[in-house]
């Protein structure tokens, strides 16, 4: 069965609860994709966490992290808003990407957060207001998106 289909099966179990939320995780070739979801229903969802580990990136260097980075920002341009390095740790061979720009609004702002790192792949949705520490947000996106989210970023870790 494709990773399509299989995601499309555990976003319908997780729809079918009633309450559409829960964990998503599945062994996708040689990673483990987890995500978790505050909501899911039949056309959209709303992830709060979206991990994938692969053993693949376990002996990256950073020149392959950041080669991977650039792939997935040039990917992911179906997202809310660009993403684009802001921080690059060649000792703990860590990429740390986020909106560019960010979303603003009249309490602060939204952004992406996407970290690629030996351990794995992650992406989570911020928000911000001045004078107080960000906070994880729901990312509000449709099934399709989701679907060709999570192709995009396990493909990438390859």
């Amino acid at each position: 069965m494709s990773l399509s289909a299989r995601i499309e099966n555990e976003l319908d179990r997780l729809a079918s609860t009633g309450a559409g939320q829960g964990d998503l995780q599945l062994q996708v070739e040689e990673g483990e994709l987890h995500v978790r979801f505050q909501t899911v229903d039949k056309l959209a969802c709303e992830l709060e966490d979206f991990r994938y580990t692969d053993t693949r990136l376990a002996e990256s260097s950073i020149d392959d992290l950041q080669q991977r980075a650039t792939q997935l920002a040039k990917r992911l341009s179906y997202l809310l808003e660009a993403i684009s390095p802001v921080e690059i740790d060649n000792e703990a061979c860590v990429v740390q990407m986020r909106s560019n720009p960010p979303e603003q609004d009249e309490v602060g702002s939204k952004y992406y957060e996407l970290v690629v790192c030996r351990e794995e792949i992650r992406l989570s949705r911020y928000h911000k207001s001045a004078g107080q520490p960000r906070q994880i947000v729901p990312a509000t996106i449709t099934r399709e998106v989701f679907l060709r989210l999570a192709t995009d970023i396990t493909t990438a870790a390859g």
